[in-house]
C-alpha cells in the first residue's frame, strides 16, 4: 500500500516529519487529482492569499489547568491552523491567510445558500468546503444534498476559486447511527463531475483507526487527541494542496 508523506513545518521539500503521531493515508486518498490553478496564480503573484474553510461544526474548547486564564475553557486548535502555519513556510512569499467560517449545525442547501454572501466577503483563492455531517444526522435526500454541493461548486468557481471538498469525519461511536457513506459517495461523486479534489476526512481516519494510528472508541477523548488529529488533517490537506498547485504549474489535468 501506497502511503502519502506530510509536510513538515521546516521545510518545503515535502518530506514526512515526526510529528508525534505517524499522519500518514493511503496516497489515493491524499492526492488532489485535479489542479488548482487559482490559488496558484494567487501565491505566484505574491500577494495575499485567503483560504476560506466552511464547516458546519460548533467549537470545541478544552478546560485550562486551574489558576490559568481564571480558569476558564480555550479554544481548541483545529486543521485550519495547521494549514495556515505550514502553507506560509512552504510560499513564503504567498501571504497565505486562512478563514473560518462555521455555521453550526448547517446543512449542505444552508451553506449552498450562504457561499455568495460568503465568497464576496472573504474573495478566497480557495475554498475547502466539509460538509455531510448534519445531512446525515437529519436524513437528508442524498439527491437534494447532491444538487446542493453541485450548485455550491458552481458558486466558487463563478467567484474565481478553487475548491476542496471534505468529507464528514469517522466516529466508531456514532457510526451505527448515521448512514455517513451514501453523503460521502454522493461528494466523491459530486468532487469527480465538479473537476475538484475530494478529501475524504472518513475513510482515512477510518484507516487510523483501524491500523490503531488514533483510539476513536474512547468515551472521554483526551485533548491531546483532537490536537493530534487535527494536526495530521492540517498536513495531508497542505499535501493536496501542493499537489494541485504542482498539477497546475505542470499543465495537467
Amino acid at each position: 500500500m501506497l502511503f502519502a508523506s506530510v509536510l513538515s513545518l521546516g521545510g518545503a521539500s515535502g518530506v514526512a516529519a515526526e510529528t508525534g503521531k505517524v499522519c500518514a493515508a493511503p496516497s489515493a486518498l491524499t492526492r488532489a487529482g485535479f489542479p488548482l490553478p487559482r490559488l496558484a496564480r494567487s501565491l505566484e503573484k505574491k500577494e495575499p492569499t485567503t483560504i476560506l474553510v466552511v464547516n458546519s461544526a460548533t467549537t470545541t474548547k478544552r478546560p485550562t489547568d486551574a489558576g490559568t486564564a481564571g480558569g476558564k475553557s480555550v479554544a481548541l486548535r483545529s486543521f485550519p491552523s495547521y494549514i495556515e502555519e505550514t502553507l506560509r513556510t512552504r510560499y513564503p512569499e504567498g501571504g497565505v491567510v486562512v478563514t473560518t467560517r462555521s455555521q453550526p449545525r448547517a446543512t449542505a442547501e444552508t451553506i449552498r445558500d450562504e457561499l455568495p454572501a460568503m465568497l464576496a466577503e472573504a474573495r478566497p483563492a480557495l475554498v475547502i468546503w466539509q460538509t455531510g455531517t448534519f445531512d446525515a444526522i437529519l436524513g437528508a435526500e442524498t439527491s437534494i444534498f447532491s444538487d446542493a454541493v453541485d450548485t455550491g461548486i458552481g458558486y466558487v468557481h463563478d467567484a474565481g476559486a478553487d475548491l476542496i471538498l471534505v468529507s464528514p469525519q469517522y466516529s466508531p461511536r456514532t457510526d451505527f447511527a448515521f448512514d455517513i457513506g451514501a453523503y460521502t459517495n454522493a461528494l466523491r461523486w459530486a468532487a469527480r463531475l465538479g473537476g475538484v479534489p475530494f478529501f475524504d476526512r472518513y475513510a482515512i481516519m477510518h484507516f487510523w483507526e483501524d491500523e490503531g494510528i488514533f483510539d476513536f472508541d474512547t468515551a472521554r477523548p483526551s485533548p491531546s487527541l483532537f490536537d493530534d488529529v487535527h494536526s495530521c488533517i492540517g498536513r495531508l490537506l497542505v499535501g493536496m494542496i501542493v499537489d494541485g498547485v504542482d498539477l497546475r504549474t505542470l499543465g495537467s489535468r
